[in-house]
């Protein structure tokens, strides 16, 4: 992969001293390429002014030139700035001062000619790299890109960063040394594309005609990427230039480009070939659904697309409450769950990870196809997205096998007792996965199975996402949902995959959701006692919890707890709860289980809910468990309804509405008063909904 000017280098290295190899590569490491050379204090390497002219004089690192202007303006602080501005060797017009932005003074340096700039003791006082183009391309056959850097070796030593090691195949990622450079030289383009100043249409246009050759399939991808970049400026300078650029480019996003943009010219006869060309021979999925959709609503005169018409047709329509707006799916989840049904949250890791155990061999061990270092997170077969081609006969041979339910869901086990201790970075390995898979094994279709896993290999790029976000088991069969909130568009990629799944056999539906105030939604009121106020600091000694289903109280919860520790006369003072109440009540891991399943699936509700919900989820956090739930606090809810009162304390509140109240400060006395407050709040809701319908 080496060409000779990266020889002569590495024959040049191996002959420097060891000090001189380090202190070059911690210079390699700084993040910019001009370093302050004050900066490099390594006692361990002797002479660092004697190691710098070493350097200077291989030509491995240099003086600051009038070229390297802008980058050393970029590596000042703002206090060098200063000083360099300020330098006695420069005039400039206007003076500035070290309370100035840094921006200003960026600027005001900018403003002094390279020469100048150079002739300054600050700038001798910096050194330039001047090998990165070898030494980044080097970067770039290991890690496969360009942003990368050698300290990744020194966080995997540390044991900061996990790497593939046990599964990297250690190999090339490209077929010669020609095809290597090529691809390196066009990326290291379209990163610098982000910074270039080209404006005007001239440059814009010198630029795209001077590209490099492309060697090989991926270097031809980087270039149909940059001039996808280049044409898309062009447009905004001139459209009609632009056009003739983008239809040579093959490139689903550069197709589709040229045709929305050549019917805003008129060239309606033009477009409408393209499209159908398009259809006949279409780069990927995507751009043949663009292909259809665009036809059929430009010039069939259908008046809605097809993601709009896909939306209408969604046969189930839910209410949920508007607790969920953040987080639609988990209402709708809890939704089913409380019907007795199963869902899961799956969208594309349930797929994913079918994907990847029933066709780990092929995915990570064919010869030349799979990680190329440790490093990597993605095989190279699908980042070039050549599984199929590279290994499809082994797939067709794997897949032609699995016949029946048992057979996929044996499949997964065996895969996963194989590699479940690999890192991988496909699919997430959730407490819940594998019953989710046994559920899609035994209740789908094995020949839909056989389809979409094709699919997946044939084009990773286009199916690897997309994949409908729930998954629901009702009366022993399977279906898959697309949640959609009020406002949630249908992305094409999602259309796509519901189309393919529905050709599978599997069933597939659009779910819409509507927030409102649901009376049938679990609330469960929350107080608890504590040993101070500090979730982090301090332990709980009481909880008191109460389930409202529509305005009733349906069930009840309290336990003193034992916190471990000393509680405080000031407390004992405010709660009435002592050392002695406490010392025969469970610690908290006694109880977890219960307090788990008693707020599972429903709101948590407390008076300044932060204080509560922080407490019991650090108790969880301390015996190594997750504990979510959405949450309402009736102090903000009461604020927002009942605007004006003298005070929203739990006390004053349950006195202004005549809340009876047993003992303030004991947990199921506060939890039931608030439960009288949520309900407030809950009627008031309820009545503005109505109002608005």
């Amino acid at each position: 992969m080496l060409h000779p000017e990266h020889l002569k280098f590495l024959k040049e290295f191996d002959e420097a001293t060891k000090d001189q190899q380090c202190l070059f590569i911690r210079c390699v490491n700084r993040k910019l390429p001009v370093i302050n050379s004050k900066s490099l204090i390594f006692v361990e390497l002797g002479d660092i002014q004697q190691l710098l002219s070493d350097l200077k004089q291989k030509g491995w690192l240099s003086e600051v030139t009038e070229k390297d202007k802008g980058r050393f303006i970029n590596a000042l602080t703002k206090d060098g700035l200063y000083d360099l501005a300020n330098s006695p060797l420069i005039e400039l017009t206007t003076s500035v001062k070290k309370s100035y932005p840094r921006q200003l003074l960026v600027e005001a340096c900018h403003a002094i000619s390279g020469r100048d700039i150079c002739a300054t003791d600050i700038a001798k006082e910096y050194v330039v790299r001047a090998k990165d183009d070898i030494i980044d391309y080097f970067l770039f056959l290991y890690f496969g890109n360009c942003r990368d850097r050698l300290n990744q070796f020194s966080m995997r030593d540390l044991g900061i960063m996990r790497t593939r090691e046990e599964i990297a195949q250690v190999q090339s990622r490209f077929e010669c040394k020609h095809q290597a450079l090529s691809v390196f030289q066009l990326k290291h383009l379209r990163r610098e594309l982000k910074t270039l100043p080209l404006q005007t249409a001239n440059e814009i246009l010198a630029l795209y005609h001077s590209l490099p050759e492309a060697v090989g399939e991926q270097a031809e991808l980087e270039k149909n990427k940059i001039a996808f970049l280049l044409a898309n400026r062009l447009i905004e300078h001139d459209v009609l230039l632009a056009l003739p650029l983008l239809k040579q480019i093959q490139h689903q996003d550069a197709q589709e480009k040229w045709c929305r943009e050549a019917f805003k010219q008129g060239m309606k006869e033009q477009v409408e070939a393209q499209l159908l060309s398009i259809i006949d021979n279409p780069i990927s999925d995507h751009l043949a659904f663009f292909a259809e959709d665009f036809l059929a609503r430009k010039y069939q005169q259908k008046r809605t697309s097809l993601m709009t018409d896909m939306l209408r047709q969604g046969n189930r329509h839910l209410v949920i409450d508007e607790i969920y707006k953040g987080s639609v799916e988990k209402g709708v989840i809890t939704h089913y769950q409380n019907q007795g049904l199963l869902a899961f949250r799956t969208e594309n890791n349930l797929w994913r990870a079918l994907f990847c155990l029933i066709l780990w061999e092929e995915i990570f061990d064919t010869p030349g196809m799979g990680l190329a270092t440790e490093f990597d997170y993605m095989p190279e077969s699908l980042k070039q997205n050549k599984l199929y081609e590279s290994a499809g006969t082994q797939i067709e041979n794997t897949l032609v096998h699995l016949t029946s339910g048992e057979a996929w869901i044996n499949a997964v086990v065996r895969s996963l007792a194989k590699h479940a201790h690999k890192p991988q970075s496909l699919y997430s390995a959730t407490p819940t996965l594998i019953e989710e898979l046994k559920y899609l094994t035994q209740l789908s279709d094995p020949l839909g199975l056989q389809g979409i896993l094709l699919r997946m290999a044939k084009d990773w790029h286009g199916t690897k996402d997309g994949f409908p976000d729930i998954t629901v088991v009702e009366n022993n069969q399977i279906r898959f949902e697309e949640i959609k909130g009020e406002g949630d568009a249908l992305r094409r990629n999602q259309l796509l995959r519901i189309q393919q799944l529905r050709e599978l056999g599997f069933e597939v539906q659009i779910t819409t959701a509507e927030f409102a105030i649901d009376p049938m939604q679990p609330y469960v009121v929350v107080d608890i006692e504590t040993t101070g106020g500090r979730a982090n600091q301090h332990k709980i000694t009481e909880i008191g919890m109460v389930k409202i289903i529509n305005g009733e109280v349906v069930d009840q919860w309290q336990s003193l707890i034992n916190p471990q520790r000393k509680i405080s006369k000031f407390i004992t003072q405010l709660t009435g709860i002592d050392d002695e109440m406490v010392s025969e009540a469970p610690v908290f891991e006694e109880v977890a289980d219960q307090i788990e399943n008693f707020t599972k699936n429903s709101i948590f509700v407390a008076h300044n809910v932060n204080f509560d919900y922080g407490f019991i989820r650090e108790e969880f956090n301390r015996i190594e468990r997750i504990w979510r739930r959405p949450k309402l606090c009736t102090v903000q809810q009461m604020r927002k309804y009942f605007k004006g009162l003298e005070s929203y304390s739990l006390a004053n509140l349950t006195k202004h509405f005549d809340i009876s109240m047993q003992r303030h400060h004991r947990a199921m006395s506060d939890a039931m008063a608030a439960s009288e407050l949520l309900n407030l709040v809950n009627e008031k809701r309820l009545q503005l909904q109505n109002q608005a319908h």
